[in-house]
């Protein structure tokens, strides 16, 4: 990965650690998407897509969806916000659109909770409450030639708000209920892509809360749930602080194992977090944590076994990051199937980008929530396009710079 767009804020086995002896990013094959391993020919943060093919007349024409200019891409993100404040006006006499009351203690944010119809529900007895500002999320190819890396492969999400201290139970109920079950091979994945605290967006002078510490650690490394019966008496667990894992070489990703048991229950649920803490609220990624976040993607997703268990994602409002990381994984998969080859031929002036956010908001509002996060996901697959297909630069923030004569052309950042 050369060079991206940087944009400001606003707007394995259950038993098997990451790698240990990979210099840095590893590459993104096939396997993270649930098909057999490819032999790797290189490593490093360059290598975390598969090697270029050199360019000829066979190379695939770059779809008109990644030649957007920025003024098109505005206008793509200002109707998907049309959309979503459509559906908003139907919702008192739509169902489907539905929304619940803002919780205020068990939401964070009074504007950010899940579409009524479609929302993970706790497990528990009847008359006590349900409720967890959590969305299961589903993504369906909008190509109408399917992804090579992902033939049977379903991408399954749990999208989840930042915890708040009241909703830790609330929190590890759902992961022992609706994470690696009942495909006891796989252990729970659970993704951080949120720091415990950061700037205020009011006042950046000022600290706030934006995810409570609610797993273990070295220094509490056991957490008790239901201590208070709040989620019924039938229910009691325990989290385990297993170990810090050495995390993802070249990033600052912290990786860590913890076990779980509920009473009466004769299995230890493991469970594989990943916190990646430098990614800022409603932007878009720095240049020189892209390649992370790929790394972070992909070491997640072969953790998950066969691939059939929704992994849980959550950022603090669980919709901007945690929208925009949903987002871009699957459409690298499509990317890199060889979906989009020859997409103009059959799907002229259709985008499956606007469509896949489209497909996530329908699921739980907001997702993806700044226009920088929407045009960052453009400007990513254009970078990969002409990395896998050896293509030149186009348009976005990318420029061509001339070299000597036995070499093409380079990307640069402006």
């Amino acid at each position: 990965m050369d060079r991206f767009r940087t944009s400001s804020k606003r707007a394995h086995s259950p038993d098997t650690p990451p790698p240990e002896n990979a210099s840095s990013v590893s590459q993104m094959d096939g396997s993270c998407f649930g098909k057999p391993d490819q032999p790797e020919e290189s490593s490093g943060a360059a290598a975390a897509v598969p090697q270029a093919t050199p360019a000829g007349p066979e190379v695939p024409q770059i779809p008109e969806f990644l030649q957007l200019t920025d003024t098109e891409t505005r206008e793509k993100y200002a109707e998907l916000v049309r959309l979503e404040n459509e559906r908003l006006a139907r919702g008192p006499d739509d169902e489907k659109w539905g929304r619940l009351d803002p919780n205020p203690v068990l939401d964070r944010y009074n504007n950010i909770h899940p579409w009524a119809n479609n929302r993970i529900k706790l497990h528990v007895p009847e008359g006590v409450n349900d409720y967890i500002n959590a969305s299961p999320v589903t993504l369906v190819s909008t190509a109408s030639k399917q992804s090579n890396l992902k033939k049977s492969i379903q991408d399954k999400y749990i999208c989840m708000q930042g915890p708040k201290k009241q909703t830790v139970d609330h929190v590890w109920h759902m992961v022992w209920h609706e994470l690696a079950t009942p495909y006891n091979s796989s252990p729970a994945i659970v993704i951080m892509l949120s720091p415990t605290h950061g700037p205020s967006p009011d006042d950046p002078t000022k600290v706030m809360e934006k995810c409570f510490p609610y797993f273990p650690s070295e220094d509490t490394p056991e957490i008790v749930i239901n201590e208070t019966d709040e989620l019924g008496d039938d229910f009691k667990g325990t989290v385990k602080f297993v170990s810090r894992e050495p995390g993802i070489p070249g990033t600052k990703i912290e990786v860590r194992q913890f076990a779980m048991t509920v009473e009466g229950e004769d299995d230890e649920k493991p469970i594989w977090h990943y916190l990646y803490p430098n990614w800022p609220d409603f932007g878009a990624l720095e240049e020189e944590n892209v390649a992370s976040i790929l790394a972070l993607m992909e070491i997640s997703r072969k953790a998950n076994g066969r691939g059939e268990n929704p992994r849980l994602v959550h950022c603090s409002a669980g919709v901007g990051r945690t929208g925009t990381f949903v987002a871009l994984e699957f459409l690298i998969g499509e990317l890199l199937g060889g979906s989009w080859e020859g997409w103009d031929v059959d799907h002229a002036h259709q985008d499956p980008v606007f469509e896949t956010v489209n497909q996530l908001r329908e699921q739980r509002k907001t997702m993806v929530q700044a226009y920088e996060q929407y045009g960052f996901l453009y400007e990513v697959l254009r970078k990969l396009w002409e990395e896998k297909y050896g293509t030149e630069c186009f348009g976005g923030e990318h420029r061509h710079v001339e070299k000597p004569k036995e070499k093409k052309n380079v990307c640069d950042a402006e």
